[in-house]
């Protein structure tokens, strides 16, 4: 009985087609990076990092490129 499931066993997966990585698509590759997300002020010209101590009054979600199309540049403090 071991040796005809054995001999089964080796039969269906000798059937089955061979994986290899190169055969697998890289999901990966379709996938955007997610954007950095950092934080403005309402009356400032840099964005931040959100732990940035420059951020006590008002502190507006952006993402980074979004805040350097607008004008923002990076803080010298917490360097984002």
């Amino acid at each position: 009985m071991k040796k005809l499931l054995l001999l089964l066993f080796i039969t269906l997966f000798s059937l089955l087609p061979n994986f290899s990585a190169a055969s697998i698509p890289n999901e990966i590759s379709n996938v955007h990076p997610t954007q950095e997300v950092v934080y403005v002020t309402k009356s400032g010209s840099k964005y931040h990092k959100e732990s940035c101590h420059h951020l006590r009054k008002s502190k507006i979600k952006m993402n980074k490129s979004d805040a350097k199309s607008a004008g923002y540049s990076a803080c010298s403090v917490c360097k984002p």
